[in-house]
């Protein structure tokens, strides 16, 4: 999977409602092929934050009056929208929206390919979206988002980076106990985003670049446990970075 490179030049996003999915853009871990999973409300919600984010022509700041933060996603000219038809996506659909896929973007500096409710895709859509996944232009994102993600084929999946879109606990997370959390057998993605949460709280209070760096730690373990990694191996390395931050 190939990476977007992106240096920021201000803290607050589109994306800090969703401090893992802010963190991979922030940090330059952003893929170019994303499924957005959730209700079909927050993963709309999440996706036009992602638009945002990725068109802004001024590199991302909440605050920017561009032409493209000013104006509604679904109309952008860079954001390409497909929804389904008669509950279908069919492979027709794809192909009229993948014959502008050579052009560079109008307006941004990305040209983004969104598909509503990907799951309903054919499988010979998910089959010909699955070629263009492989190698497209560098400016081209592909946005997919369903709260059915099983109904994607397992190839397009493992092409792509997985975001959440259901809201983040608001809590300060004084209710967290890490030590519970490592003496967890198995560890969930839940789980590690609540520990992230956990130790977001913490940096903030404390400002040490040990806890900064567990932070981050905890993106890199979403992402193996999200690839079906060795969770001890995700255990052993939080671990240390914990008991860094500690002493």
């Amino acid at each position: 999977m190939s990476w977007i490179l992106i240096v920021m030049k201000s803290s607050k996003t589109y994306l800090s409602p969703w401090p893992l999915t802010e963190q991979a853009w922030q940090s330059g871990h952003l893929g170019h092929a994303l499924i957005v999973e959730g209700t079909a409300s927050k993963a709309y919600e999440l996706a036009v934050a992602l638009c945002r984010q990725l068109v802004c022509e001024d590199g991302g700041d909440i605050a920017c009056r561009c032409r493209s933060c000013s104006g509604e996603m679904t109309k952008h000219p860079d954001v390409m929208r497909l929804e389904p038809e008669k509950d279908r996506i069919r492979r027709e659909a794809l192909q009229m929206i993948f014959q502008n896929i050579t052009r560079p973007p109008l307006w941004s500096p990305r040209l983004v390919i969104w598909i509503e409710q990907a799951h309903r895709l054919t499988e010979a859509a998910q089959n010909y979206l699955l070629k263009n996944l492989e190698e497209p232009p560098a400016y081209v994102v592909f946005l997919l988002t369903t709260d059915q993600s099983h109904g994607l084929l397992a190839t397009v999946k493992s092409r792509c980076q997985l975001l959440r879109s259901e809201p983040d606990w608001e809590d300060d997370g004084s209710d967290f106990d890490p030590y519970r959390f490592f003496a967890e057998k198995e560890l969930t993605r839940d789980q590690i985003i609540r520990f992230s949460y956990w130790v977001r709280s913490q940096y903030r209070h404390r400002q040490s670049p040990s806890w900064l760096a567990l932070w981050e730690a905890s993106y890199r373990a979403y992402e193996h446990v999200n690839a079906n990694g060795a969770q001890e191996l995700v255990k052993e390395l939080l671990r240390d970075a914990f008991d860094h931050a500690r002493s």
